[in-house]
């Protein structure tokens, strides 16, 4: 459509699409929603008051992330904000990650797979059992780790 109709509508109803300075903010945001404002950088003295509000809360690694989500809800930041300027500053607890359980008894690392059937024909070895290497290089490495760790809880 052209200038000439949003103009037409503007003089005849005082108000036209598009046409804010038609409306208070207030006005505006009841019938639209609220109206998207860009977000300021953090400034030095806001980056001073979050690592003192972390830091007087006496942070552990299990109550980290509530003090974190705390202070991002008190500052109006994102909690990814707020855990960022922290670990700029050097302030941040991070959580430890729980050890992961393994059923191999190698400590759950990788094995590569020449290594997992060495150590599957030596534990036959050590049974006293006849190694088939024809047998023992068509397994995978999981399958050679399985079977080692079977032979072991039997040897034992």
């Amino acid at each position: 459509m052209s200038d000439r109709f949003y103009q037409q509508m503007l003089t005849s109803t005082g108000w036209c699409p598009g046409y804010r300075a038609t409306s208070t903010v207030e006005e505006y945001e009841n019938k639209f929603g609220k109206i998207r404002r860009k977000r300021m950088a953090w400034d030095d003295s806001r980056k001073a008051e979050a690592v003192d509000l972390y830091t007087s809360a006496e942070p552990t690694p299990e109550t980290s992330m509530e003090i974190v989500a705390d202070i991002a809800e008190q500052m109006g930041e994102s909690v990814n904000g707020v855990r960022m300027i922290l670990t700029k500053a050097g302030v941040y607890v991070k959580k430890t990650p729980a050890a992961r359980s393994s059923s191999s008894g190698n400590g759950g690392g990788r094995v590569s797979v020449a290594d997992a059937q060495n150590t599957l024909s030596n534990a036959l070895t050590d049974a006293g059992l006849e190694v088939d290497e024809a047998i023992i290089s068509k397994l995978t490495g999981k399958a050679a780790v399985y079977f080692t760790s079977v032979i072991e809880k039997l040897n034992n």
